[in-house]
């Protein structure tokens, strides 16, 4: 018997399933001629680190990834325009590529070896791992995005990175290879111990990130066969199973959306391994969890064998790549379930053209998507050969119906055999990767999308402030501001195969309430949106100056009215509101119904040419309709995109979109509609055959009336919530920490030293960063607030407008500075700004919008150079005192030493706890972005028994 220490796995027996004949054999064979180029070439490893900047891998006229070729480190091809693009950015972004790539194949050499016995693939992993242990220190812990790395800029990545290098030194080490006890002591020393310390000093709560952070550690941790860390390390809070207790919901889904779900669930397949390896078990409850997560993400999968773009999803990903086949092939393996055999006979069938699959130069874990191809079991990867069933998996048929995962918030109602998908958005918020789209509508017949859901596209781009925002989804929003983080409620959901609706609600913003109905029948949807002052948090001040814009659909055809007049509009000033990328803007004032014969696209974002489908709408308030250019999906054209605006602080929009049929369902020939309220129809819907469907709300749910030539009936549907509650999960990776409103205010005058017990790193901890201090004074003089900082920093200046490389945020962030922030209790901030000093001023740009005026400001650079100093002054007049004489403040001094491209850390006046506690405090790269979470609450002046009285110290 020959077992392994990470894999669950007798390497004797499985030598015999994957003998010549075997259905694996194909697979071996293939990964055998890929390695091929490696035994004749120097390896491709990068003499750089990896850098994230805004240009990196990017096509700059398409915006898609430029293809990756592990041995062209300068040439850089889009494969749309077959465009070759150079430069050091592009050049750093391929070594991100070529570490995991060449870290892939020593696990791909070595499970070769491992099984057929090749001295050469030994020989090739060996020369692997030997480079990397020589080269390890080489690369500088500096200038990360996320969190501490050597090779990389993301600790996350290295993990990766660590996990291929530890499966093939322990395939080696079972396989008794040559050499491996002597390459395998010089990797553990120099490159496993190291590597694996670095990525445990960092901990992402229940990021899905942080899911291979732990099985990388755990799994370095066995191979360095220190048992006693790998027991603590696992049996402590917030690690494995911490995080298949929440990061798994209910239904199986990751809370961040699919895209992570796919991501976060490839790291917990090592980390069962892990445990099986072990011999360590779980609660059944978690393992049928886990189970589950191998076929929910298949459940809401698109006509056009695409997953859906929720949240910070990859737009238009297709499910015909090899490596969702080699997940149904892994997950048949744990749990015989014929569902994923029927995945599997689709992506197995060969009814679409054979092409490149790109597994040859794959990048291990952290996978790039490419277009569908024809599939077979040879285009599987090393974990096939070692995991997967030995035995193909039978045939067998299976499609996603309509359903209904209410963790994840999604509910999906099919018709005609699955041409027809409607969606309607809610569920956990995502979190950090969330998008603010409760109640998003999504619609799409074939490949014809008539609503989509834009997904995300480049982190580093200006445009993904446009993919965080409302207005990009066809989901309400209220004056102009992007819907808070919140999750929905749903309120009901039932299916009858021709007939079905679904419900939600969700608090949209300032005190708004709205509630969202879709019907969908055969042939047509009706759509009832209303909205309401909301009961738990309306207050007696609150306005009745209030417009919904609510984002209706693409392109048109042919619109009724059509007398669109040249217009602007502004959002709230949110930084992801999204008004800022409407172009070409036009409003044309409404009344009575509006019909709209819309324009679909396809997943490449060309137009659709199949399909018809018309939008009939109207309301029961004032409102204008909206035409503006918008960017489209990621790597699309720009589009134009209609938007409705409703005025009035409670009302409908009743809506009815009908389509043309593959199926013999006669067309819909007239519609009409009643916005006006209580317990009239609704919307009457009358075919080409001579019925008409009445359809209206009822106490029972919704009921809809079918009048014929000769005969009359009725439908009932029900699925009530009987007791509406919040779907979604608790947001785990914030619950441990206090909130603003918990903490006692303090008194002024207020005296800080930031020091080390105030400072988030990137990397280097204070003390390596040479001890930064910074004093911080603030109080009441007068009339005026005063706020006073000396930074004993450096100064370096960046200037104000210059272009950030990086990414998206401002340039002035990466430079010695301040950011400050006044606020309330549960509102944005009212007041932000981010100040460089530069000379005797400072540079100073409002981090939030709005007609509160900055305050009077004066800097002085330190002697030698060795800090600055500020003096900032507000009237009191000026600030957002609340009535109990209490404000919102916080305070975040950058420092960046000249050496560096990005800040290297940042101390936080409110400070910041580490989770779990033996965890050190790092700094994500959110730039200007500051939570409400550690604000301090100020004492300004003492309670007032009325709080119209204002007065002043």
């Amino acid at each position: 018997m020959t077992r392994l220490r990470l894999l669950p796995l007798d390497l004797e027996v499985r030598r015999t399933e994957t003998a010549a004949g075997s259905s694996l054999a194909p697979t071996m064979q293939a990964l055998a001629a890929e390695l091929e180029p490696l035994m004749q070439r120097h390896l491709p490893i990068p003499e750089q680190k990896a850098r994230l900047t805004r240009v990196g891998g990017r096509c700059p006229r398409h915006g898609v990834l430029l293809e990756f070729d592990p041995w062209s480190p300068q040439a850089h091809r889009c494969e749309r325009c077959n465009q070759h693009y150079t430069g050091a950015e592009h050049d750093d972004w391929w070594a991100m590529g070529a570490q995991l790539y060449t870290a892939e194949r020593a696990v791909h050499a070595a499970t070769l070896y491992a099984l057929r016995g090749d001295p050469r693939h030994a020989d090739l992993a060996l020369r692997i791992l030997g480079e990397f242990a020589d080269r390890y220190e080489h690369w500088p812990n500096r200038d990360n995005v996320l969190g501490p790395t050597r090779p990389f800029f993301s600790t996350y990545l290295e993990s990766i990175w660590l996990l291929n290098l530890c499966h093939a030194l322990d395939l080696l080490d079972a396989a008794r290879a040559p050499g491996a006890d002597r390459v395998g002591a010089r990797l553990r020393d120099r490159l496993i111990a190291p590597s694996a310390a670095l990525i445990a000093s960092y901990h992402e709560g229940t990021s899905n990130r942080q899911v291979w952070n732990e099985v990388a550690v755990l799994s370095a941790f066995r191979v360095l066969d220190d048992h006693p860390a790998f027991a603590r390390r696992l049996d402590a809070d917030q690690r494995l199973r911490t995080l298949l207790e929440q990061g798994l919901l209910a239904d199986g889904t990751w809370y961040e959306g699919e895209n992570y779900h796919l991501f976060a669930h490839r790291g917990l397949w090592y980390g069962m391994q892990l445990l099986a390896a072990a011999d360590r078990s779980l609660p059944q409850s978690l393992v049928d969890r886990y189970t589950a997560g191998f076929i929910t993400p298949f459940f809401g999968v698109l006509p056009d064998d695409t997953l859906p773009s929720r949240r910070d999803s990859q737009f238009a990903v297709s499910i015909r790549q090899w490596r969702f086949a080699e997940w149904c092939e892994l997950g048949y393996a744990h749990r015989a379930d014929p569902r994923l055999a029927g995945l599997l006979s689709r992506l197995y069938d060969g009814s679409i053209a054979r092409r490149s699959t790109a597994r040859a130069r794959s990048t291990a874990d952290a996978e790039r998507n490419e277009a569908p191809s024809s599939l077979s079991r040879a285009d599987l990867s090393w974990r096939s050969i070692l995991m997967a069933s030995a035995q193909p998996v039978p045939n067998a048929s299976w499609a996603p119906a309509s359903v209904l995962l209410p963790s994840q918030g999604l509910a999906v109602l099919r018709r005609e055999h699955g041409h027809v998908y409607v969606a309607l958005e809610g569920g956990h918020s995502g979190s950090g990767h969330g998008h603010p789209d409760r109640l998003a509508l999504s619609l799409q017949t074939g490949p014809e999308r008539w609503l989509q859901d834009p997904g995300t596209g480049s982190y580093v781009e200006r445009t993904l402030h446009w993919y965080r925002s409302t207005l990009a989804h066809h989901a309400p929003l209220v004056n102009g501001a992007a819907q808070p983080p919140a999750t929905a409620a749903l309120l009901a959901f039932e299916d009858r195969g021709g007939m079905g609706w679904m419900q939600k609600r969700a608090t949209i913003g300032q005190g708004i309430r709205a509630t969202r109905t879709v019907v969908v029948c055969e042939g047509y949807c009706v759509d009832l949106l209303e909205w309401e002052r909301d009961p738990a948090g309306a207050t007696a001040s609150a306005s009745d100056d209030i417009t919904i814009t609510l984002s209706l659909c693409g392109d048109a055809r042919r619109t009724a009215p059509s007398h669109f007049r040249p217009t602007s509009r502004s959002g709230a000033g949110g930084l992801e509101d999204g008004f800022e990328f409407l172009h070409e803007v036009e409003a044309s004032a409404i009344a009575g119904t509006v019909i709209i014969d819309a324009l679909a696209v396809s997943a490449d974002g060309t137009p659709g040419h199949r399909a018809q489908a018309q939008l009939v709408l109207a309301a029961n308030v004032p409102c204008t309709l909206l035409r503006a250019r918008t960017p489209g999906a990621p790597g699309c054209e720009a589009t134009v995109r209609h938007a409705i605006e409703l005025h009035g602080a409670t009302g409908r929009l009743v809506s009815v979109w009908h389509w043309q049929s593959l199926e013999a369902v006669p067309a819909v020939e007239r519609v009409l509609l009643d916005a006006t309220g209580g317990d009239a129809p609704v919307a009457r819907v009358s075919s080409a055959d001579g019925t008409t469907a009445v359809h209206g709300p009822a106490t029972h749910g919704w009921h809809i009336e079918l009048l014929a030539r000769h005969a009359r009936s009725s439908v009932d549907l029900a699925g009530l919530i009987e007791r509406p509650a919040t779907i979604g999960e608790p947001e785990h990776e914030h619950e441990h920490e206090h909130t603003a409103t918990d903490t006692a205010p303090r008194s002024l005058p207020l005296d800080v030293t930031l020091g080390a017990e105030h400072y988030l790193r990137t990397e280097s901890t204070w003390a390596e960063a040479g001890g930064p201090t910074a004093t911080v004074h603030v109080a009441v003089e007068g009339s005026l607030m005063v706020v006073d900082v000396v930074a004993h920093t450096g100064v370096v200046v960046v200037a104000d407008g210059d272009d950030n490389p990086l990414d998206n945020e401002r340039a002035q962030v990466n430079a010695d500075g301040v950011q400050w922030y006044w606020g309330v209790t549960d509102a944005r901030w009212r007041q932000a700004a981010l100040c460089t000093p530069s000379g005797g001023s400072l540079n100073m740009a409002r981090l939030v919008p709005g007609e509160w005026p900055l305050p009077k400001v004066a800097s002085t650079t330190l002697p030698d150079n060795r800090g600055w100093s500020a003096r900032l002054e507000w009237q009191l007049a000026d600030l957002p005192i609340e009535a109990d004489g209490t404000i919102l403040f916080d305070l975040v001094v950058n420092e960046r030493p000249a050496h560096r491209a990005r800040r290297r850390g940042q101390l936080v006046l409110s400070g910041r706890f580490a989770e779990p506690p033996s965890a050190a405090a790092y700094a994500y790269l959110r730039g200007d972005r500051q939570s409400h979470a550690h604000a301090l609450r100020l004492r300004v002046r003492p309670q007032l028994s009325s709080p119209a009285v204002t007065i002043f110290d």
